[in-house]
């Protein structure tokens, strides 16, 4: 069946029975109100985030597991995890692994044997990390694995600040072991893995923001990533500094900050473009700070399907990206909005070929790249509206994307 036959068919919703044998047996078929969409299935994805354990070292005030008293602490098991390793041979087009969630990854038992293992298959290993546990050991790990990047949380340049958002961690111990790191690449003449530096930006850390550069510059870092906090609490929504709090808006419902904070009397302004040089052996790249969207605007982007990624809980569930692999609230515009994980299998139950092409999968990654959903925030009843609450919408996407601050780049990841 040719492609101008396959038009013709799919512009007619009266197919004869052999025709329909013929897609159903080559095609996923999404059928509309108006239009009739055929998807194929294919092992495309490019990237894959996993979660090696949900536990954390830490308690850092920013962290959405504040959220979760009963969140179990476990780890990926690792018989699963080589279980999972044979599966990824069929997808010839993935060559990143990213090592994150929403715990600590290198506080898995085993995180260098998975890192190891990884590297050792051709894999781009990457990880966030907040610094903590990358003593002399494990960097010396790190740096003879070939891991890509490492991303290094730091909410804070000055002490105080550090201590008081990251509880449990130490400004001066994190620093050491990147320097360390740094170090230990120099001597052994490697590149990798770089360093890089994430910061989650609210009102008690922006004075901090003028800092970042010179502790780039110092452990060699080419990357600074700002991002702004997920406020899952009353507090942490008074935190929050994106849009234009104080904005009057003809339409829509006003602002996502709360209305008490003043972006001008605050004399909110953040840092013009600046560069440093990150020395990295034997030549320099010019570092600059990646700043996060400061509104909410039309422009909205899934990284992770548009990236061609999925998301793999420690306990094998799959997601289709961070913001919707566990069930969790956080308050918006003035409102509390209640979202419900979505995943749509286990590797422990199938294979992640089978999952990966579920049509309920295929069609909402469709859905997402083409973003068909509404924009919750210019509607003038979203505070009323009771589809606002959840993560639902009123075009009956169920999960909806309409109001995601990842796809609007105010909340951001590697």
């Amino acid at each position: 069946m040719n492609t101008a036959q396959l038009k013709d068919i799919a512009s007619n919703r009266t197919v004869s029975p052999d025709d329909r044998q013929k897609i159903e047996n080559n095609f996923i078929i999404d059928e509309r109100e108006n239009e009739i969409i055929l998807h194929k299935a294919e092992n495309n994805m490019r990237k894959l985030y996993l979660e090696p354990t949900s536990r954390c070292n830490m308690q850092c005030i920013t962290c959405v597991r504040k959220q979760w008293p009963d969140l179990t602490n476990a780890d990926i098991d690792i018989d699963l995890f080589h279980e999972l390793l044979d599966q990824l041979s069929v997808f010839p087009l993935l060559n990143k692994i990213h090592l994150g969630g929403f715990g600590e990854p290198l506080a898995h038992p085993q995180a260098i044997e998975m890192i190891n293992e990884l590297t050792r298959r051709g894999f781009r290993v990457s990880l966030n990390t907040n610094g903590t546990l990358v003593n002399d050991a494990v960097a010396h790990e790190l740096v003879n694995a070939g891991v890509h990047t490492i991303y290094f949380s730091i909410d804070g340049v000055s002490e105080d600040t550090f201590r008081n958002i990251r509880v449990g961690g130490e400004l001066n111990q994190v620093v050491s072991n990147m320097l360390n790191l740094r170090e230990i690449k120099i001597k052994n003449n490697k590149h990798y893995p770089k360093i890089g530096l994430e910061f989650v930006l609210m009102r008690s850390n922006i004075n901090q923001l003028p800092l970042l550069p010179g502790l780039a510059k110092e452990v060699g870092s080419p990357t600074v990533l700002i991002s702004n906090l997920l406020p899952y609490s009353e507090e942490m929504y008074n935190e929050a500094i994106y849009d234009i709090p104080g904005y009057d808006r003809m339409i829509g419902a006003g602002t996502i900050a709360p209305p008490a904070w003043d972006r001008e009397q605050a004399n909110l302004k953040l840092p013009e473009p600046v560069i440093w040089p990150a020395v990295d052996n034997d030549y320099v790249q010019w570092g600059s700070l990646r700043l996060p969207r400061m509104y909410w605007g039309s422009g909205r982007r899934c990284g992770f399907i548009n990236d061609q990624s999925a998301v793999i809980r420690w306990d094998g569930s799959v997601s289709p990206c961070y913001a919707l692999m566990y069930s969790y609230s956080y308050k918006l515009d003035n409102r509390s909005k209640e979202v419900s994980e979505y995943l749509l299998g286990n590797i422990k139950d199938e294979k992640l070929e089978e999952i990966w092409n579920k049509p309920e999968y295929i069609k909402f990654r469709y859905r997402v790249r083409n973003y068909n959903f509404p924009s919750c925030m210019d509607c003038s009843t979203s505070q009323v509206c009771d589809y606002a609450d959840v993560n639902e919408d009123c075009w009956g996407n169920s999960p909806s994307c309409a109001d995601c601050l990842w796809s609007q780049g105010i909340v951001r990841c590697p």
